[in-house]
């Protein structure tokens, strides 16, 4: 819910989340609702793995497909990598390339694991362009950390509010149903690396030196 408050009332939001806490679900249904309610806007589903870009689109594909048809809009294009719904919406997967949206006008960008990008500063310099333009146009990030990266100065510039980002954290404890018992039985199929658990479920932007 506070996803899907924040990235309807703002235009830059960062996620930072547990792993399987439902991150790219909630992507999908807030995209779904966007192109739905709206004309003529274009999304781009952005991964470090253009693979991995298509399965969101398969999913928001199977979102689409399971609603009634009242809500549906008529399909122009139902391809492996974009749709193209009659009210002028479009929505597009690729991966984090420099190359992946350039040139095309983006109403939404979502990159999923952004902290997984590699050349982030190349790439993003190429598609900001594409989205800044607007004043209305959307970027939601989502990722488990990965280091002292990227995505770590981008979501500590979002707590200072020095970048125009909000900032969400979700931890694994904020997920129904885990609880001390899921957390020892996770730690366990880990081999007790405290440390990795940290990064993988409590949100925490790591160093390589372990201090």
């Amino acid at each position: 819910k506070q996803i899907i408050n924040e990235i309807s009332n703002n235009r830059l939001v960062a996620v930072n989340t547990s792993r399987q806490a439902g991150k790219t679900t909630t992507a999908v249904a807030i995209i779904l609702h966007y192109i739905l309610f709206s004309d003529h806007k274009t999304v781009a589903l952005l991964a470090n793995k253009g693979d991995s870009a298509r399965e969101i689109l398969e999913r928001l594909k199977m979102a689409y497909e399971s609603l009634p048809v009242w809500l549906q809009q008529g399909i122009l294009e139902w391809n492996k990598g974009s749709v193209f719904f009659e009210n002028g919406c479009k929505i597009i997967a690729g991966s984090t390339s420099s190359s992946a949206i350039r040139g095309k006008s983006v109403s939404f960008l979502y990159i999923d694991e952004t902290a997984f990008v590699e050349n982030w500063d190349e790439f993003f310099a190429s598609v900001y362009p594409t989205i800044s333009s607007g004043e209305t146009t959307k970027i939601l990030l989502t990722s488990t950390p990965k280091g002292l990266n990227h995505l770590y100065k981008t979501c500590s510039g979002a707590m200072e509010n020095k970048n125009g980002y909000i900032y969400i954290e979700v931890q694994w404890q904020d997920v129904p149903g885990r609880d001390e018992k899921w957390k020892r039985e996770t730690l366990a199929a880990m081999d007790g690396d405290y440390e990795k658990f940290e990064q993988e479920f409590c949100c925490q932007f790591l160093g390589s030196s372990g201090t």
